[in-house]
């Protein structure tokens, strides 16, 4: 299934939602994993939160994480995409709430994870369309 193909749910303000139950599980386990690894437990900010979760330990805030799920092995590309909005939503959060903002990607054979602060954002592009006829 691709990302067009998913179902759109409308959430009670009549915004659309595109979590299906198989990739609210497969998140969970994804948060699993990271939990026993970090010893922490990871809490979801909820549908349409810019950021996936927030992380406690001994009750206390320790980070803001981002999830993107690739259906492909970790070594197909060169790179994994981080849209701006996410970028700036993790930046801010970790600015404001004092703690690091880490980006996990989760690929058909492994978990891996980028502390936000690590990220170069410096060489953004942007996709030019081109239509027959329209010059660049």
């Amino acid at each position: 299934m691709s990302y067009y193909d998913r179902t759109n749910v409308v959430h009670l303000d009549g915004s659309s939602i595109f979590h299906k139950p198989e990739d609210q599980r497969a998140e969970r386990e994804v948060a699993d994993q990271i939990s026993a690894a970090w010893k922490c437990k990871l809490y979801s900010f909820g549908a349409l939160a810019p950021i996936d979760w927030y992380a406690l330990r001994h009750d206390r805030m320790v980070g803001v994480l981002e999830l993107k799920t690739r259906h492909h092995a970790s070594d197909l590309y060169r790179c994994v995409f981080l849209n701006v909005r996410k970028w700036l939503a993790l930046s801010l959060a970790s600015v404001g709430l004092g703690v690091p903002a880490i980006f996990v990607v989760k690929f058909s054979d492994c978990v891996v994870w980028i502390p936000l602060s690590n990220v170069d954002a410096r060489p953004m592009r942007i996709a030019r369309i081109t239509s027959p006829g329209v010059s660049p």
